[in-house]
Formats: structure tokens, sequence, C-alpha cells
């Protein structure tokens, strides 16, 4: 076995490093947030959890969600003294935040291990650039950091460590199809510093009841990676320590929740009998739901699903093998319709491929099928993705991992035979207005408030959005 690469690790610092603006770094993606909203890191809130359970001292800095200046942020670290610190990056801001963590190990940190998008495509060249970085880890809920930590170097699996002058990558070991997982330490979080823009109330917490996905989306980074499930008893007993925290509002992070029926029955039931008494959200998909597990999310307290409907163009769908269907689409959001569950619908507008009619038609299908929120999206080629690796393989992107590979708020980053970066900018924010600015879309909104807290929201990000839908100054 070999040798502690250090001395013995006790008080570990889980940071989100200090930026310019509102990036969120979260679940190995980096993007603005399109308003005021910013939500909890997941990646830290869950490693929290395994790290207290194996006896670890921890503290948490999101300088961003406290909107730290660096200054600030390096002395409220210095005050914990901690002996490591695990630190997210992402494409966007990885050179800035790599020189954050620099400083940080000046102040006498042995061990910094990063976890984010741009670390699992490419850690071995940032190890190689960037020598006061220990380690990167390559998933949130299966790792072997506890294990690295404690100089089990050999024991660290599903990481990539610096050995001599070079990196090592442990592959994560055989694993069952249902994981535990206690809950998060939400206590150590600035809970009041995070918003998502749909909730009713202040503060939330976030669960997870799985792990990555089956499904093979080419844009996205999470295509069919290891699906796995989380016991449906440590999902109730976090939902239990929710509850005597006294928090109303929960959202579910999985990829895809209730990409097994059985499963997500299973949690919805126990949170129908013990009766939590908070509302809640989730991200799923048109063809995994039915009409009777949304009725029993409605009892439940569930007050947004969120689907990637992608496109409204069939061919588009097909082409990036996003695997639903026209009619999936229509029925999922005509059952929410029925049973009054409020809906979010994403669309990816820019894909190569796209063109000016089947955006259009893309806008008008998001019009039909009338959800309650509505995100448009310039299409990204996000570290990791097959789609990345078409477009570096046909010239439309470089290989470099600096710039901004943002899809939210900034210019789009690239331009396609089809379709000039420029006209996606342009459509989008015309999809935008055509949307979110129809007077009886405004007047159910305003009627369906049930809360100051979602009023809030709704006037902030919806102000946001008005922003983004005219053109740039």
């Amino acid at each position: 076995m070999t040798a502690d690469p250090y001395p013995p690790v006790r008080r570990v610092l889980l940071l989100n490093p200090p930026a310019d603006r509102l990036y969120i770094r979260d679940q190995f993606c980096s993007h603005l947030s399109k308003g005021t909203y910013y939500w909890q890191p997941l990646d830290l809130l869950m490693l929290s959890a395994r790290l207290h359970a194996e006896g670890f001292e921890l503290a948490v800095v999101d300088a961003v969600a406290e909107r730290l200046p660096a200054s600030a942020a390096l002395r409220r670290i210095a005050a914990f003294r901690p002996d490591a610190v695990v630190f997210l990056t992402g494409s966007d801001t990885v050179d800035a935040d790599l020189l954050f963590v620099e400083a940080v190990k000046r102040q006498g940190v042995a061990v910094a291990i990063g976890i984010g998008d741009v670390l699992r495509a490419k850690g071995e060249e940032l190890l190689a650039r960037y020598p006061h970085i220990d380690a990167c880890l390559n998933d949130f809920v299966t790792h072997g950091l506890p294990a690295y930590l404690r100089g089990l170097t050999d024991e660290a699996e599903n990481m990539m460590i610096r050995e001599g002058k070079g990196a090592r990558r442990i592959p994560a070991r055989p694993a069952d199809p249902v994981f535990r997982l206690p809950s998060p330490r939400y206590e150590l979080f600035p809970l009041d510093r995070y918003r998502m823009p749909y909730n009713r109330y202040h503060p939330y917490a976030t669960v997870i009841t799985s792990s990555w996905c089956p499904f093979q989306c080419i844009f996205c980074p999470f295509a069919g990676t290891r699906y796995r499930m989380r016991s449906v008893e440590d999902v109730l007993e976090n939902f239990e320590e929710i509850r005597r925290l006294r928090i109303r509002q929960v959202h579910i992070a999985d990829y895809t929740f209730a990409v097994n029926t059985r499963h997500a029955k299973a949690i919805v039931k126990g949170m129908l009998d013990r009766d939590f008494g908070f509302t809640w959200s989730c991200l799923s998909r048109v063809d995994v739901v039915d009409a009777e597990l949304l009725q029993m999310m409605k009892r439940a307290g569930c007050d947004l699903i969120e689907f990637g409907v992608e496109s409204g163009s069939q061919a588009m769908l097909d082409r990036y093998d996003k695997r639903i269907t026209l009619d999936q689409i229509r029925q999922a959001f005509g059952w929410a319709r029925d049973l009054r569950l409020p809906t979010l619908a994403t669309f990816v507008l820019g894909l190569p491929g796209e063109t000016a009619e089947s955006m259009e038609v893309t806008r008008r299908l998001a019009l039909e099928i009338e959800p309650t929120y509505c995100s448009f999206n310039a299409a990204s080629p996000r570290m990791a993705t097959a789609l990345r690796r078409q477009m570096i393989s046909n010239g439309l992107v470089s290989d470099e991992f600096g710039g901004s590979l943002d899809s939210s708020r900034s210019m789009p980053a690239f331009s396609t035979p089809e379709l000039s970066a420029e006209q996606v900018a342009r459509f989008r924010r015309y999809a935008i207005r055509s949307f979110y600015l129809r007077p009886s879309y405004l007047a159910r909104r305003i009627l369906a408030i049930r809360s100051w807290e979602e009023l809030s929201n709704q006037i902030t990000n919806g102000l946001s959005l008005v922003r983004q839908s005219f053109p740039l100054s």
C-alpha cells in the first residue's frame, strides 16, 4: 500500500471559489445564472454527507453565494485552518479558480482536490499545468476521497491523483445498483443565500434519489453514465432531516428523476405516508413518467417538474439521440396540465443542423404545450460530450478549455454552416419575449402566486429575463 504522502488530514474545507459574477459550478457543469438565482452546489453537499460520516471536521466557504471577494474568502479559510481543501471549478472559470487555490495552499493547506467538468475531461493536463493541485474527483457519490485524505491512495477509487511527476487514474470499483448515502450537512452551507427561480418558500434543501443517467443525449456530459439508485430508506431519512430543520422547500436534483418507475413510486409513497409537509421540484423525462406517477407526485407536494424537451423538430431530436417523440412530449405536458402540476420545459437552440425553420418549430411547440416556464438555451459544446468531440472533428470549435462554454446568458459559443452565433442569440431573445410577454401568460402567473418568496422570485428573475430578451447595447 502506498505510504502517506502528507500528514493526516482532519479538517476539510469545501470551497466554491470567488467569481466576479454568479457562476454556477455544479454537477460537472459551469454557467452563469440567468437571473438572480443561485442554487446549492450539489457536489459539495453530497461530499459533506460522506466526509461527515467518516469523521472529518468540515467547514464550507461558498464565495460566490456569499459574494465574497478573494481577500475575504482567504481570511475565512485561514480562520478555519484546514488540512485539505476540496474545491469546485468549471470550464468558464478554471484559470482563475486554480490561481485562487494556489493562494489557499500558500496559507499552509497541505492538500487540494478539485471537482468539475474541466477536471473530469482534462485532469491529467491540468495537474501537469498546476502543480499545487493534488487530485481530482470524477464523482461526488462514488469516490475514494476519505481514503485518499487518510493517505490510502490505492483505495482512492474514481479519482485522478498526483503521483511523482505524473498523474494516476484510479477507476471506480464494481458497485451495486443501489447505493447508501447519509444526509448532507445542510447547516454548514449559507442556506439563506441560495435561490431557485421557481421556489415558493425559502430556504430550500437539495436531495438526490439517484446518480448519473443512462440516456444517450449526445450534448449532455452525463450521457450513458452508470445509473444507480439511492436506498429508499436513505432518501426518506434525508427528508426527515429536512423536516427537523423546518425547511419547507426541497429540490430533487437527480439528472433524471424516475428512471426506475418502481423506485420513484416507492419514494413518493413514502412521502405520502409520512406527510413531510414540504413542496418539492425535480427534473425528469417525458418518456419515463406516466399519469399515475404524476398524480402521486402532485399529492405528495410536487410543485414543479422540469422536462428536457430540447427541440420541436423530430429530426433534431433523433439526430441528437434524445430518444423521445413529439407525441410523448405533448402527452406528458397534457397530463401535467390536467393535474395543474407546474412544469418547466427546457430547449436547446443552435445545434449543428439546426435551421431558422427548426428553431421556429421549437418556439411554436413551446407555445402549444404551454409549460408554466420555458428555458431557451444556446447549444454548448460541453466538456466530455459526444457533441464536443464531433464539433472538434468538424472544425467548429477547438479543443482548448479556455473561453466561454456557457449556454445560458452569454453569446453562443459557435456558429454552424446553417446559423451564425448572432442569429441564434437573436432568435433566443425573440423566443423569450414571445413566450413570457404574452398578456394571458402574465395574468396566469400573477394569479398563481402563493407566497411572498414566490412573488420576489417571479419579479427579480422575470425582470432579468426581460432584459435578456432585448438586444444588448
